[in-house]
């Protein structure tokens, strides 16, 4: 609660006071707001300050996810600020910030005008998220993203160590945000000492480097052994596995080889508890490990760590395919040829200058601007993923244009024609939803 400045109170009754009910969320949730209103004019301003802080909390966090109004509001509260961006995209925040499971660091450094604030962190078996707080003199602006890394034990963690940047509105001095760390092997916390380096990507020689240690307790995952064939439409996966952290939820997945349909992607898992709640993919982070042509690979979905149900249900639905024959087109970019595509896959496929390619699709509501290939595969079997992309609309169909990476293929490796593209996108669905009864206890 330190953020909760007394000397600003007035104006966190008076954000309170102009907040709009939004009809969306429940008449519950309606009642406290108006008595929480009220109580600004009946109770001791002391009083007044615990009962914003419980209630507030309490009702956030159930309605912040539906009702526009009461985001925006809260998004003004400096205590609230960080929670609303995280809580929008994941449930499982919820729960973490319900039941404390986080922890304040507030460890600092100043470089060159500016200065980076470890805020807090949550941290589990399968990885971590650390807030941090940047503020500078300079126009925030003017920089163009950062690059994060974390030690332990002064070498880098065996880990992946994501952040997001975005471009930032002229007269911005101050950003909040977050770094996610994703362990497919599991953190290693025999020792809870850490350091986070941070380098501004247009600023190499500004680094800054502040140790933090982690003094709460790390939940243990629970694992559940699940190895249960489901069966869509004639074709057959299997859910090996579900490990519940308090960050995400994992599903280990296998495909079965003799399927006739490759299987491109799960458009839609969803979690049911014996009293009908639900989570679902995370919307805004780490989706998943592997890949879908792995033995086994990792999807990812909000936590109901928390719960503690008796029992779930795992449907899978949006399930995308395309038929093994299909998959596979075969280019030659020096002589600018197709030379085998199925019919009515994609259309009038070009093959132009400098790596690029270019196609037509239809558009369609669940993928409308996405490409159809993420590398190429040349005839020594290297692999060259494709690193620009443009779309635009043309006459009814999407017209898609996509380039290899030149500058890696003429400085690091040779492309020996001709080359295989895999289809990693096509809007076909399988007919029906798979679904794993899950006994958890």
């Amino acid at each position: 609660m330190s953020d909760f400045k007394p000397n600003h109170e007035e104006d966190y009754f008076k954000l309170l006071d102009g907040l709009p009910i939004d009809p969306s969320i429940s008449t519950a949730q309606q009642l406290a707001l108006k008595r929480l209103k009220k109580q600004q004019t009946r109770k001791k301003r002391g009083i007044q300050l615990i009962v914003v802080a419980a209630i507030l909390m309490i009702t956030l966090l159930s309605s912040i996810r539906y009702s526009t109004n009461f985001a925006q509001a809260m998004y003004q509260v400096p205590i609230f600020k960080p929670l609303v961006e995280m809580i929008a995209f994941d449930k499982g925040m919820e729960d973490i910030l319900a039941n404390q499971y986080f922890e304040e660091i507030n460890e600092s450094q100043t470089l060159d005008g500016k200065t980076l604030t470890i805020t807090g962190v949550v941290a589990d078996e399968s990885g971590m998220i650390i807030s941090y707080k940047l503020q500078s003199d300079e126009d925030l602006a003017e920089i163009f993203g950062v690059i994060p890394e974390v030690l332990q034990n002064n070498e880098p963690i065996q880990a992946g160590v994501s952040s997001s940047w975005s471009a930032q509105e002229e007269g911005t001095f101050e950003i909040e945000n977050t770094f996610e760390i994703s362990a497919p092997q599991g953190m290693d916390y025999s020792s809870k000492d850490f350091e986070l380096q941070l380098s501004l990507r247009d600023r190499p020689d500004t680094v800054f480097e502040i140790p933090f240690t982690l003094k709460k307790e790390i939940k243990a995952s629970e694992h559940y052994k699940i190895d249960k064939q489901v069966v869509v439409d004639g074709q057959r996966f299997t859910m090996n596995e579900l490990v519940i952290s308090p960050l995400r939820t994992e599903i280990v997945l296998s495909i079965h080889p003799n399927n006739t349909k490759r299987i491109l992607d799960f458009g839609d898992i969803q979690i049911y508890d014996e009293r009908q709640e639900q989570w679902g993919k995370i919307r805004n982070g780490t989706s998943g490990f592997g890949s879908l042509d792995d033995e086994k690979f990792s999807l990812m979905l909000e936590s109901n760590y928390f719960r503690i149900p008796k029992s779930i249900t795992v449907e899978f639905s949006d399930i995308e395919v395309i038929d093994k024959k299909d998959e596979i087109i075969e280019i030659d970019f020096e002589k600018k040829q197709v030379l085998t595509q199925a019919e009515g896959v994609i259309k009038e496929l070009e093959i132009g200058d400098n790596y690029e390619i270019q196609y037509k699709v239809f558009p369609t509501n669940k993928h409308t601007h996405k490409t159809y290939f993420s590398e190429v595969t040349d005839a020594n079997g290297e692999e060259f993923h494709f690193s620009n992309a443009w779309i635009s609309d043309d006459d009814g169909f999407l017209l898609v244009g996509q380039q290899l990476d030149k500058e890696l293929i003429t400085t690091s490796t040779s492309l020996v024609n001709p080359v295989q593209l895999k289809l990693s996108r096509y809007e076909q669905y399988l007919s029906g939803v798979g679904v794993v009864e899950v006994d958890l206890k």
